[in-house]
């Protein structure tokens, strides 16, 4: 794959060197520019989750799956380029995801990445990675995010997957609720450490517990109860 000349300034990382501390966050990506260099399977994993997320992806590769393939013709993915990575391709982009099956591609986005003072991911090697992306459980907006520092995502997997046999949808739901009562929940309890403390005190309920029955009528009925606000029902 071709690259341009320059951009050639980021300091090689060491394989092996002590874990970077990453800071947790969760991104807004909505209509945002994102490019994934690699057409593979992992290429397309990548794609369809940043796509989730809202994403406007520009996808570089000179072969494809059948998947994007049809991401492409039905105008998911708007921004794609048959042909070899090129620095130019990072324009306008917050991030990029580099999961081509050349090490040597992978590097060059990476160095051009960091040149830029732009989110790079090369997908598998952590120490080329400025961002990694967890492993996630979902529950409607409910979101919990398991991170080994890029050490092992199967332990990441295994992990996430012992919360989610633990925290089931009834907890999506009951952030659903208390999104609806946000508004009246500031109003009421003016202080953050009051609404805090009110918040809790609904939480030692059996609320999740009647979600989990199926009965949301009685949990609204206990958001009312402790603190004093309307939900739709």
């Amino acid at each position: 794959m071709a690259r341009a000349a320059g951009h050639e300034t980021a300091t090689d990382p060491v394989p092996g060197a002590p874990p970077e501390v990453f800071y947790p966050a969760f991104i807004d990506l909505t209509g945002r520019c994102c490019l994934v260099v690699g057409g593979g399977p992992v290429g397309t994993e990548k794609t369809e989750k940043l796509l989730d997320a809202g994403a406007d992806v520009r996808l570089v590769s000179p072969q494809v799956t059948p998947h994007l393939a049809g991401l492409v013709a039905s105008g998911a993915i708007g921004d794609f380029h048959r042909r070899g990575y090129e620095t130019s391709d990072l324009n306008g982009c917050l991030l990029v995801i580099a999961a081509t099956s050349d090490a040597d591609v992978n590097k060059g986005v990476w160095r051009d990445a960091e040149a830029r003072t732009m989110l790079v991911n090369v997908v598998d090697v952590p120490h080329l990675c400025n961002f990694i992306v967890p492993s996630i459980m979902r529950h409607g907006e409910l979101a919990v995010a398991v991170s080994t520092g890029g050490a092992s995502p199967v332990v990441a997997r295994a992990v996430r997957e012992r919360i989610a046999s633990e925290i089931g949808p009834e907890w999506g739901e009951f952030v659903t609720l208390m999104r609806q009562t946000r508004d009246e929940l500031k109003q009421r309890f003016t202080t953050m450490p009051s609404r805090a403390a009110a918040v809790e005190r609904l939480l030692a309920t059996d609320i999740v517990a009647r979600l989990a029955d199926g009965d949301r009528a009685g949990a609204i009925a206990l958001i009312h109860e402790y603190l004093g606000t309307e939900v739709p029902g």
